[in-house]
């Protein structure tokens, strides 16, 4: 059995770190409990607009201007903008089944997500050809973007709008070294600088809880599935933000460099249920449908007793870190903890059922990817009600 699988519900339960974020410093004694007497009002989302068309499945949203946007069809491999003013939508660039080692930036395979880079500038991670393409606002090719080779072959999400990448090195989780029989406790955050291709370490994330899992009769480590993650976001200006899933709170890196501890939050721990279980092992037969796994073959995964704070993180232009919390049934609405750029928690947002964060625009707007009764999905453009 190939060890492919336990990489592939790494990704299922979210570790990689997609977003671009924002900063925060020290807010209260680091690491203390979160005063209740602070909380604000909870805020909930009213709908502005939504694309009057249907996807199969939606990547990340970005903002091209007060009325477009841009994202990926990741069930179709498709890279669209989309207008609310007028309701269009165009398919840019060209879809293959093979990229060339010369081919055009204007080709992709599998795109998978999209970023925003300095000025007009828009990256298209290309999920199956491992490269990233750029393009301007108006939906125009560029070029291909080289980057320095580090820490294997996953792609790079994240990047700043001066110049830098960053990647979550996770290879150190792929195994140890002959002869070494401890893991190393921590994950390094790498920040690749476009320019010259130099590669440093910016942060370092908690090492994921692993377990033993077993496919068929071959037994292999794994990740234990909902313990505590953390989750890496980098802001416009190079600044970067840290969610610590144990710890439950947000920790900043200036651009400067130096650190800043947020406030930890006590949450009250969902249970993991059996249903939580089936679910995500009918995830890992699924992903594990496109490299030839048996469906008979029997897998039992190591699992968490409970749900993290968290399963997801993402940065908002004006400095705040929307975590998302676990929910407890697949048809509850989601509920996002909103943490300033201090790190101090600011309040709670739902949203409406079925629709779940996909982006944040400079106007101040919120999209999200909306489930249809048919299964497929749609961009909405919410904006925020009750507390501000």
């Amino acid at each position: 059995m190939k060890s492919f699988l336990p990489l592939r519900t790494l990704a299922l339960l979210g570790l990689v770190a997609c977003s671009g974020a924002e900063s925060r410093e020290h807010s209260g004694a680091a690491g203390g409990t979160f005063n209740e007497a602070e909380i604000p009002d909870s805020a909930g989302l009213a709908l502005d607009s939504k694309l009057p068309v249907s996807f199969g499945q939606i990547s990340n949203v970005i903002e091209l201007d007060r009325d477009r946007v841009a994202f990926a069809d990741t069930r179709e491999k498709l890279f669209l903008t989309g207008s609310f003013g007028s309701g269009t939508l165009d398919t840019l660039g060209t879809q293959v089944d093979a990229i060339a080692k010369n081919a055009g930036p204007g080709q992709y395979k599998f795109p998978g997500w999209v970023a925003r880079l300095a000025g007009d500038t828009v990256a298209l991670i290309d999920f199956a050809a491992l490269r990233t393409t750029l393009w301007n606002r108006k939906g125009e090719p560029l070029r291909v973007l080289p980057l320095t080779p580090a820490a294997g072959t996953a792609p790079v999400l994240v990047y700043d709008t001066i110049g830098h990448g960053y990647k979550i090195d996770y290879q150190t989780m792929l195994g140890t070294e002959p002869g070494v029989t401890e893991r190393a406790d921590s994950v390094p955050v790498l920040r690749i600088h476009l320019a010259d291709g130099k590669v440093d370490t910016v942060a370092h994330l908690a090492a994921p809880q692993f377990g033993k899992a077993k496919f068929g009769e071959q037994v292999q480590d794994a990740a234990t599935v909902f313990a505590p993650n953390d989750f890496f976001g980098a802001r416009a200006d190079g600044s970067a933000w840290v969610a610590r899933g144990r710890e439950n709170r947000v920790d900043w890196r200036s651009a400067e460099g130096s650190w800043s501890l947020g406030t930890s939050r006590k949450y009250q721990a969902q249970p993991v249920t059996q249903a939580d279980r089936d679910r995500v092992l009918a995830q890992v037969r699924e992903q594990g449908k496109q490299y030839g796994m048996p469906q008979e073959l029997a897998i039992e995964y190591p699992f968490a007793d409970t749900k993290p704070p968290f399963d997801y993180g993402l940065g908002r232009p004006n400095g705040e870190v929307w975590l998302q919390r676990p929910r407890a049934v697949e048809t509850a609405a989601m509920v996002y903890d909103v943490y300033d750029a201090k790190g101090a928690w600011q309040r709670q947002v739902t949203f409406p059922p079925g629709a779940t964060l996909a982006g944040f625009g400079e106007s101040g707007a919120i999209y999200a990817a909306v489930k249809n009764d048919d299964g497929t999905k749609s961009v909405g453009r919410y904006r925020l009600t009750g507390s501000p």
